[in-house]
């Protein structure tokens, strides 16, 4: 094995002290978790499959169908930079059971992360799910 001599400790050095600034690297520990985010970016996240397909995953609750409620369910979030929706909550919603089926159907959601300046970041995002009983 070689011994690391002064000039291979002086670049190493200096790789330490300027990687970190180069913002082509991401040094995130965990790219799932956001400590800070965006409302709007370069390239907003992208729902894959679409709110057509969202909408079909949707279980309309017993409770809201028995009480005839109907209406729409603002769900707020985080697209983390892999595309998986975070801190996922109800802003507004129409009860029975309604707000808490839209937040189970966005949790399982898929988007294509939003992007600045050609990298992905977390971007804050709501969506709306649609409750409408047939006749």
């Amino acid at each position: 094995m070689r011994k690391m001599t002064k000039q291979h400790i002086g670049i190493l050095a200096l790789l330490v002290i300027i990687l970190p600034s180069c913002s082509y690297f991401d040094f995130s520990p965990d790219l799932r978790f956001c400590d800070d985010f965006y409302v709007v970016v370069e390239e907003m996240p992208v729902l894959i499959g679409g709110m057509a397909e969202l909408q079909q995953k949707v279980v309309y609750p017993e409770l809201a169908r028995e009480r005839g409620i109907e209406g729409r369910v603002t769900v707020q979030f985080i697209v983390n930079k892999l595309g998986d929706p975070t801190e996922v909550q109800m802003v507004r919603g129409i009860g029975g059971g309604a707000d808490q089926e839209a937040v189970r159907v966005v949790k399982q959601a898929k988007f294509e992360p939003g992007k600045q300046n050609g990298k992905p970041v977390c971007v804050q995002y709501q969506l709306s799910i649609n409750f409408r009983l047939e006749n």
